[in-house]
Protein backbone atom coordinates (compact mmCIF):
# COMPACT_ATOMS: atom_id res chain seq x y z
CA UNK A 1 0.00 0.00 0.00
CA UNK A 2 1.13 3.43 -1.07
CA UNK A 3 1.71 6.04 1.60
CA UNK A 4 1.03 8.61 -1.09
CA UNK A 5 -1.76 9.13 -3.19
CA UNK A 6 -0.78 8.56 -6.97
CA UNK A 7 -2.72 8.53 -10.32
CA UNK A 8 -4.36 4.75 -10.84
CA UNK A 9 -2.45 3.01 -13.75
CA UNK A 10 0.91 4.55 -12.93
CA UNK A 11 3.02 2.13 -10.57
CA UNK A 12 6.25 3.06 -9.26
CA UNK A 13 8.07 5.91 -9.71
CA UNK A 14 6.28 6.40 -12.91
CA UNK A 15 3.05 7.72 -10.40
CA UNK A 16 4.94 9.79 -7.71
CA UNK A 17 6.42 11.64 -11.07
CA UNK A 18 3.27 12.38 -12.30
CA UNK A 19 1.38 12.96 -9.08
CA UNK A 20 4.24 15.88 -8.32
CA UNK A 21 4.48 17.46 -11.30
CA UNK A 22 6.71 20.36 -9.90
CA UNK A 23 9.21 17.58 -8.75
CA UNK A 24 8.37 15.16 -11.20
CA UNK A 25 9.29 16.95 -14.44
CA UNK A 26 12.98 18.09 -13.26
CA UNK A 27 13.85 14.85 -12.62
CA UNK A 28 12.49 13.41 -15.33
CA UNK A 29 14.47 15.75 -17.51
CA UNK A 30 17.80 14.94 -15.33
CA UNK A 31 16.98 11.10 -16.05
CA UNK A 32 16.71 11.75 -20.01
CA UNK A 33 19.77 13.81 -19.79
CA UNK A 34 22.01 10.90 -17.95
CA UNK A 35 20.63 7.72 -20.04
CA UNK A 36 20.42 9.64 -23.58
CA UNK A 37 22.68 12.48 -23.24
CA UNK A 38 25.98 12.12 -25.11
CA UNK A 39 28.34 9.54 -23.57
CA UNK A 40 31.02 7.19 -24.46
CA UNK A 41 28.60 4.68 -23.23
CA UNK A 42 25.34 3.60 -25.57
CA UNK A 43 21.99 4.26 -24.14
CA UNK A 44 21.68 0.53 -23.70
CA UNK A 45 25.29 -0.28 -21.66
CA UNK A 46 23.40 3.18 -19.57
CA UNK A 47 20.21 0.92 -19.35
CA UNK A 48 22.16 -2.11 -18.29
CA UNK A 49 23.92 -0.40 -15.71
CA UNK A 50 20.89 1.11 -14.03
CA UNK A 51 19.57 -2.42 -14.06
CA UNK A 52 21.81 -3.76 -12.67
CA UNK A 53 22.32 -1.32 -9.81
CA UNK A 54 18.53 -1.34 -9.21
CA UNK A 55 18.55 -5.11 -8.64
CA UNK A 56 21.40 -4.97 -6.58
CA UNK A 57 19.01 -2.52 -4.19
CA UNK A 58 16.43 -5.50 -4.59
CA UNK A 59 14.54 -2.56 -6.72
CA UNK A 60 13.04 -4.71 -9.79
CA UNK A 61 11.25 -2.09 -12.13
Amino acid sequence: MAYIPVPDGLPGISGLLAAHPETGAPLGAFTQALLRGPSSLSPGERELIASFVSSRQNCFF
